[in-house]
């Protein structure tokens, strides 16, 4: 093989490569909150107990379940709206999009966390503090993408509206984030600033103009 056909190795991963690595890494966390459920069916040697006992007896964690998988699923659809968009890699994009696959691998842990100590502060601000590091990067992506996409005049970039609504979904998670630094007794009722989006939006974008 000569030297102008050997495989640079500081060469970036095509974007197919690397959505299809996000990809498998969200279907991984997702599995492993999965797993979570399935130890909680007592094994052959241990005593069984009625499903409905046992489901009853474990709401907190189903109920954690289900709003981490609803939590990944949400992130997993805006990342692939946002690389649906096109996207010219560099090496910060590739860096932040690492770090954002980092949270999502992170969510099960925190998961169980919660799962098991309830309303704790130290839980509730470790939980909200990785889906708020989810949502900025998310946002830090977009922006950049869009910046480098108009710096080379490529029209195949998010759109300003998209960048305005992950911005606003970062202010919403952030301002949760805050509140439980500030007011621990809220508990997870701090992500009810979800529902702040519409005025959120509005202001985020007027800063934009």
């Amino acid at each position: 093989m000569s030297a102008v056909d050997e495989p640079d190795p500081a060469a970036l991963p095509g974007q197919e490569r690397m959505v299809a690595f996000v990809d498998a890494s969200v279907a991984i966390a997702l599995t492993l909150l999965v797993l979570q459920l399935s130890e909680l069916v007592p094994a052959d040697d241990r005593p069984a107990v009625p499903p409905a006992r046992l489901v009853v007896e474990n709401l907190p964690v189903f109920g954690s379940f289900l709003l981490s998988f609803a939590v990944i699923g949400r992130l997993w659809l805006v990342h692939h709206r946002l690389f649906g968009f096109g996207a010219r890699l560099t090496p910060l994009l590739v860096l932040l999009n690492l770090g954002w696959v980092l949270t999502v691998v992170l969510l099960p842990f925190t998961t169980q966390l919660t799962s098991t100590y309830g309303p704790d502060p130290f839980v509730l601000r470790t939980y909200i503090g990785v889906l708020t590091l989810a949502t900025g990067l998310l946002t830090a992506m977009a922006v950049l993408m869009r910046r480098t996409a108009l710096a080379h005049d490529d029209p195949r970039r998010p759109p300003e509206a998209f960048v305005v609504g992950s911005a606003a979904a970062t202010v919403d998670i952030v301002l949760a984030l805050v509140l439980v630094v500030v007011v621990p007794a809220v508990g997870y009722y701090a992500l009810l600033t979800l529902f702040l989006d519409p005025l959120t939006t509005r202001v985020v974008a007027r800063l934009r103009r």
